[in-house]
Formats: structure tokens, C-alpha cells, sequence
């Protein structure tokens, strides 16, 4: 799999005038286990961070956001920010350690378990 540069990604988007649209603020968003990739791409970072926790890279050039979360595979998701607006999840890339590519749903369902698991219970 071929790595985006940050910079090269925020080029690609940077003249797009449609893409994924944020819910409505104030809907109740659905269980997670209801949930893939939705739960992160047109959302902010600050959403990812909620999610998923602490992200094992945070990189930010100019306009664009990359943050990497890791456990059994790896999540990439590039944010862009268009003047006057909040910074989007734009696109995501997941591997396994390995390098191996894997779906980036399928790896953001194998971290929130994980992260489920870690969770006390009660």
C-alpha cells in the first residue's frame, strides 16, 4: 500500500466542492457495534479521539491531520480543514503489523473491541 503524503492528500481534496457531510448536531448517534467507518470519516478529530483514545501518531502539515491509532492493525485517518471550518476526516488507510493491507472498517472494529475490552466493567 502506497502511503499518501499529508500535504499531497490535502491537495487531492482541496478542490473538491462535495464529500462526506457531518451529521446534524444534536441526533443521537447509534450503538457502535452499528457503526463502521461512518463513525469516523466527515467527523473531527476530537470525535476520533473520543473513540478510540490516545493516538500512537499525531501529524499535522499545514491544513492536513494524519492520526495513527494502533493495536492489532493500524488506522490512519487524514483530516482536512477548508478556511472558516472545522478540520473533516477526509480518508483512512488501515494495515495489519505485518503491512499487510486490511479494510480500515474492519480494523476500526478490531480497535473499539479492543478498547471495549480495556473498559472496567460496571
Amino acid at each position: 500500500m502506497s502511503r499518501i503524503p499529508l500535504l499531497a492528500l490535502a491537495a487531492l481534496v482541496a478542490g473538491c466542492t462535495s464529500g462526506v457531510q457531518p451529521p446534524e448536531p444534536g441526533l443521537p448517534a447509534p450503538p457502535a457495534n452499528l457503526q463502521g467507518m461512518d463513525q469516523v470519516m466527515g467527523k473531527t478529530a476530537e470525535s476520533a479521539l473520543a473513540l478510540l483514545g490516545e493516538p500512537s501518531l499525531d501529524r499535522r502539515e499545514g491544513m492536513a491531520r494524519q492520526l495513527q491509532f494502533a493495536g492489532a492493525c493500524v488506522l490512519d485517518v487524514f483530516y482536512f480543514q477548508r478556511q472558516g471550518q472545522p478540520s473533516l476526516a477526509i480518508h483512512a488507510e488501515a494495515r495489519l503489523p505485518n503491512g499487510r493491507d486490511v479494510q480500515a472498517q474492519e480494523c476500526l472494529r478490531s480497535l473499539l473491541k479492543a478498547r471495549e475490552l480495556l473498559r472496567p466493567k460496571g
